[in-house]
Formats: C-alpha cells, sequence, structure tokens
C-alpha cells in the first residue's frame, strides 16, 4: 500500500492515466451494443451453414438435463458445437480434445456427437505445469477424482495422459479437434500444426482463447501466439479461418485488448 502510494507520488501523471483509463472504461460498458455483437456472431456462424440460435437452444436443453455442466464461463464454442450437431451436414465419427480440464467439455461434446468417438489427452499429473496450473495446487488428487468420475459416465469418451506434443507421430485422423491446452509459445503452435496433420480433408480444428492483441502474454493463459500462428499460415495459403468472439456479455467483451475469440480452422 506504501509502495503504491510513493509510486503516484513520484509519478502523477500515471493517476490521472488511471482516471482517464476508468473513465474511458466507464463510457465503453454504458455504450456496449449486445445486439450488434450477436448480429455478428450469428452472421459469423451461418459462414458455416449453423444457425446459432438453433445451438444455444439445444444447449440450454441440454444443460437442464445435465445440471453440473451448467457453468458461468460457459462460452460461445459449446453453441458453435450444438450448431455443428445439428447440422444436416455434419458427419463427425472421430473428435480430439487437446486439454481435458475437468471433463465436461468431452462429456458435452458425446451428448452433442451422439455417433462419435471423444479422445481427450491431458498432462499428466505429475507434470509440473498440469500441478501448478488452474489453481490445482494441493488439490491435484481430488481433481483428477472428479475429472475421471466424468469421464466414466460416457464409454465414449477415451482419456489418455499424453504431452500433445506428442501428437507429431500420430496416425490417426479426426472430423474435428478442440485445441485447448497451453495458449502460448510454443505448444499452440505446435497443436495448431499437428493438428492439420491429424484433420481429415473436411474436418473443423477449434482453438480456444485466442486473443489479437494482448499486450502481456505469457506461456499458458494469454498470448497472441495462435493468433500470429494462424496469419502465418493463412498468409502462406495452408488453411482458412474465423474468430467467433468466446463469450459477448458486457464485461468479458466490452475491452477490445482483453476480448477473447475462438478460432474456427479449415485446411486448404
Amino acid at each position: 500500500m506504501h509502495n503504491r502510494f510513493f509510486y503516484y507520488i513520484i509519478r502523477p501523471h500515471q493517476i490521472i492515466k488511471k482516471i482517464i483509463l476508468k473513465i474511458e472504461n466507464f463510457f465503453k460498458r454504458k455504450n456496449y451494443d449486445l445486439k450488434f455483437f450477436e448480429l455478428k456472431q450469428n452472421n459469423l456462424f451461418k459462414k458455416y451453414g449453423l444457425i446459432r440460435d438453433d445451438g444455444l437452444k439445444n444447449i440450454l436443453q441440454i444443460q437442464n438435463r445435465h445440471q453440473f455442466l451448467k457453468d458461468e464461463m460457459s462460452s460461445e464454442h459449446q453453441i458453435f458445437f450444438s450448431a455443428l450437431s445439428l447440422s444436416k451436414n455434419s458427419n463427425i465419427r472421430e473428435i480430439l480434445e487437446i486439454g481435458t480440464w475437468d471433463a465436461k467439455n468431452a462429456y458435452l461434446l458425446s451428448l452433442l456427437f451422439k455417433n462419435a468417438n471423444i479422445e481427450t489427452i491431458d498432462l499428466s499429473k505429475d507434470h509440473e505445469i498440469f500441478t501448478n496450473s488452474y489453481n490445482r495446487f494441493n488439490k491435484v488428487d481430488k481433481f483428477i477424482e472428479d475429472r475421471d468420475k466424468i469421464i466414466s459416465m460416457e464409454k465414449r469418451i477415451f482419456f489418455r495422459e499424453l504431452n500433445s506434443l506428442r501428437l507429431y507421430d500420430y496416425q490417426k485422423k479426426y472430423d474435428l479437434i478442440w485445441i485447448d491446452g497451453a495458449h502460448g509459445y510454443p505448444v499452440v503452435c505446435m497443436d495448431i500444426i499437428n493438428s492439420l496433420k491429424l484433420i481429415n480433408a473436411n474436418g473443423i480444428i477449434m482453438c480456444d482463447d485466442v486473443f489479437i492483441n494482448r499486450i502481456k502474454s505469457d506461456k499458458i493463459y494469454q498470448s497472441n501466439a495462435s493468433y500470429e500462428t494462424l496469419l502465418e499460415l493463412k498468409s502462406e495459403n495452408i488453411i482458412n479461418f474465423e474468430l467467433i468472439y468466446k463469450r459477448l456479455d458486457v464485461e468479458n467483451n466490452y475491452d477490445e485488448t482483453k476480448r477473447k475469440f475462438v478460432a474456427i480452422i479449415t485446411k486448404l
């Protein structure tokens, strides 16, 4: 507290800067147009022949039947999955998820794609990154117990302890790949490259938590790495991709410097 006080005494311009930023954020929140972003999101879904409203209704019905899937951190990728599962053109039989987390997403995929196998991978519980990330320290065993309980609920979910970097020598092909591991260099870059090798010709790769103008980056949570990788691949005509908004509510979407996206990637 004292250090902060002296910091502002020495740098009074920082106080003014902070006040201006708060005023700007206030008006950004106040003027946030949810309908504008919903319309943009609906149009992005239409590029893939999908109806977002149908996907949303389906997700809400599933969450009502399976209450444990309700999550205040729910994301638009779930609605995209849902809309995709309803599409007449969907023929998804093999799904790969990179980053199992608590297995709720894998279980949701099993409910949406009833004829698909879901292979989900994550680091071993002894891996330093697994232990020390996402507030798992000192409660790893309980986390794994809860995760494995959800995995056991569906026989079409196959979990493997595997570092995603090891996917480089995989031979299997998938129709849908969900990338949700480490978000920074070098891991997410390699996850994208490996996924391009593993995806079927008409398959879809999706990548979570894409930042396009993050100033401060780290290796696990927040980084421009996925976006920069996608731009390079697109410039070489290897892929095409679109970014959908990860969340549309004002708190998560009003600030363009903190706004997250989900990438929808197709191989050319």
